[in-house]
Order: structure tokens, then sequence, then C-alpha cells
């Protein structure tokens, strides 16, 4: 039989009083609920129970065995789920909600490697399109204005059915002066 002092007795002892506090645990968080004037529903309520289970026991019971007798363990059972509570309410508050950021918020930049590559590309269609014909270059500028193939017909004074097949050509041309570079 272990003596009264053994820390075997000292485990069997945590063992009890933990077997015996685990039923007041839901009691206690819905207290501490109410007295911060938080309402969860059933699956958070649950969740806040099973953390407390956990705080507990977590370290070989370290908060369980903190409980000295000085109250009853109802109402230190209380204490531990409202500072648990409200630490995890502060926590939340820190947390920024997808409803509470502006709309803009959501559009992302090119990270700076994209945006380099990018330039670079940018910089090598400049130096190509230099060295293309006159007639080419005008066609180069008006597609990367984005206009239309009836307006580029307009604008080159050819006919529609022509533009695609110019488009084409002058594509391959930058390809094989982009690679040659």
């Amino acid at each position: 039989m272990p003596k009264p002092d053994s820390p075997e007795t000292a485990i069997s002892e945590i063992e009890k009083l933990f077997l015996d506090i685990i039923l007041y645990i839901p009691t206690a968080v819905r207290q501490a609920c109410q007295n911060l004037n938080h309402h969860p529903d059933q699956m958070e309520f649950d969740g806040l129970c099973q953390r407390i289970v956990m705080l507990l026991m977590d370290k070989d019971f370290h908060t369980l065995r903190s409980f000295d007798n000085r109250s009853e363990p109802q109402t230190w059972l209380f204490t531990i789920a409202k500072r648990y509570i409200l630490r995890r309410l502060k926590e939340q508050k820190k947390e920024i909600r997808l409803e509470d950021l502006p709309p803009d918020s959501f559009t992302s930049q090119p990270d700076q490697e994209e945006k380099l590559i990018s330039e670079e590309r940018e910089k090598l269609l400049q130096a190509a399109a230099g060295k293309l014909t006159e007639h080419d270059r005008k066609l180069f500028y008006l597609m990367v204005q984005g206009l239309k193939t009836e307006d580029i017909a307009k604008e080159m004074g050819i006919k529609k059915s022509s533009v695609y097949p110019e488009k084409s050509v002058l594509i391959e041309k930058l390809q094989k002066i982009v690679n040659a570079s």
C-alpha cells in the first residue's frame, strides 16, 4: 500500500479530483459564457468543454494541481473556464473577419518576380518591335492596344480578312527575333 505522501497517492488523488470535477465542466463553461455575455452555438460550446478538459489534463494535470481547496471545486473550475474563454474571445477579436475587409483588399498584386518577368518580356518585345518594318510595327502597336480586327483593318488600310494572316506572320517574326537575341 502506498504511503500517504508518495507520488502514487498524489497521482491517484489528482485523478480522483479530475473524475469528480469533470462532471461540472459543462456547467462551469455555460456559467462563464453567460458571465462574459457570450452565446456559443452547440458545437462551439462542446469544443470549449473539450478544451477545458484538455487544459486540466495537460502537462501531467498541471492546471488541476493548482487547485488548493481554498474554494469549492465548482468555483475554481468556473474561474478556469472564464479565464480560458476570455483569452479565446480576445484572440478572436484580433482575427479579421472577411466581412470586415474592404472589397479592394481581395485583389492580389503580382509578386515581384512576376512583375520583373513581365517587364523583361515587355523590353524584349519592344526591342524586337524596333527591328520590324514600319508596316509590321504599326500592326504590332495596334494589336497591343487591343483593337478589334475591323479597326485594325481600317487603320492599316487592308481587308478585314487579311488581318489574321498578317498577325500570324508578325507573331512568327517576333518569335524569331526574340529567340535570336
